[in-house]
């Protein structure tokens, strides 16, 4: 999300400098708070009242298998059935893993990672080596032979994306502009 919503602002914006940083939502809030930057792109709300969100997009949140897991040419699967499975999951404080295991305790599965690895690229790579599975929200998915992703079909697992800065900063004209270019031009919800 981040670097097309860069490009958007950047084209109408073209002079004004932009840092990214990157992190799990946990840590990018906090560099907010901190003053350390002017808007988060977060997965999760925020029940903060020093913090003003816009929501942005929302997303499935899927399983992903290796080509040689039996699960491999399935399109879905019972939530009930990843109990005792080698999960390879974020590191807490990751959205796509909260938003996981709410839907498993909710149904009442217990889950326990084989894994916990801090970025994206380090689950794909784990479960790219046979390790076991995947979670990730299907946007972040990358295509790959040896890979394939498999939906939750009994449970509601997914992620709501939101642009947020703080509440006294909303009006501030850079974080305004910002939020306004993004949001005018991208729908609510993905499918």
């Amino acid at each position: 999300h981040a670097t097309e919503m860069i490009a958007r602002f950047l084209r109408r914006y073209p002079r004004i400098e932009i840092n990214v940083m990157l992190g799990n939502s946990d840590g990018t809030l906090a560099r907010v708070l901190a003053l350390e930057a002017d808007v988060a792109i977060l997965a999760h709300v925020v029940d903060d009242p020093r913090v003003h969100t816009v929501p942005f997009s929302n997303h499935e949140v899927v399983v992903f298998v290796h080509r040689d897991h039996p699960w491999n040419g399935r399109e879905s699967v019972g939530i009930g059935e990843l109990a005792g499975q080698p999960l390879i999951l974020r590191e807490r404080g990751s959205t796509t893993r909260r938003a996981f295991e709410a839907a498993t305790q909710t149904a009442g599965v217990r889950i326990t990672p084989l894994l916990e690895i801090g970025s994206r690229e380090g689950v794909w790579k784990a479960v790219e080596r046979g390790l076991g599975i995947g979670v990730v929200a299907d946007f972040e998915f990358v295509e790959h032979r040896n890979l394939k992703t498999v939906r939750i079909a009994d449970a509601i697992v997914r992620t709501e994306y939101r642009l947020a800065c703080l509440m006294e900063r909303r009006n501030s004209p850079k974080i305004r502009a910002f939020i306004d270019t993004v949001i005018a031009s991208e729908p609510a919800s993905a499918p």
